[in-house]
């Protein structure tokens, strides 16, 4: 009986012990995409294009507003010797010059995100190129970016459905 009881601790022991010696070992690394972005010559060259794209955009909507300052101005100097009808035909010019130019802020925005998004696209590809090739060779099992986003991962197993299932969403 006591050498069955050893026995079966003894079974359970190496059971144990061969779970701890198949699971993989983790290596977790982490850089910092600012850090490389300042020190590639494309991020240079993306901020020097970014700049002047913005500087042609501000120029545009300075002309915009000097056009909407001199039309109020213009109308407020006049305005008591203007007739009914001229006053209304002059605030409505007031007016679509002033939509003008906050359609064209709203589209200057939204150009500035989207051209940003294509000078980074081919600096973050390369950037991800790179941090593959370094994952594989150092055996890196996730690659972190400093402020969180992970850019690496060993094949693994996507949750997401599970995950999705588990809330009551449909994907």
């Amino acid at each position: 009986m006591k050498r069955t009881i050893q026995l079966l601790i003894l079974v359970v022991a190496i059971s144990l012990s061969g779970n701890s010696f198949a699971q993989k070992s983790i290596k977790i690394g982490h850089f910092s995409s600012t850090d490389l972005i300042k020190k590639m010559p494309e991020g240079d060259s993306a901020q020097v294009q970014m700049q002047k794209y913005m500087e042609e955009l501000q120029s545009e909507a300075e002309s915009m507003q000097k056009e909407y300052q001199r039309l109020v101005t213009e109308y407020q100097a006049k305005e008591a010797q203007l007739s009914a009808l001229l006053k209304e035909s002059k605030q409505k010019e007031i007016q679509s010059v002033n939509q003008r130019f906050q359609e064209f802020q709203q589209s200057a925005e939204a150009d500035i995100q989207k051209k940003q998004g294509e000078l980074m696209l081919a600096i973050t590809e390369k950037i991800k190129a790179a941090v593959s090739e370094i994952a594989k060779e150092g055996k890196y099992t996730y690659i972190l970016e400093s402020t969180g986003i992970l850019w690496y991962a060993d094949e693994s197993e996507d949750v997401t459905p599970l995950i999705a299932k588990k809330l009551s969403l449909k994907l």
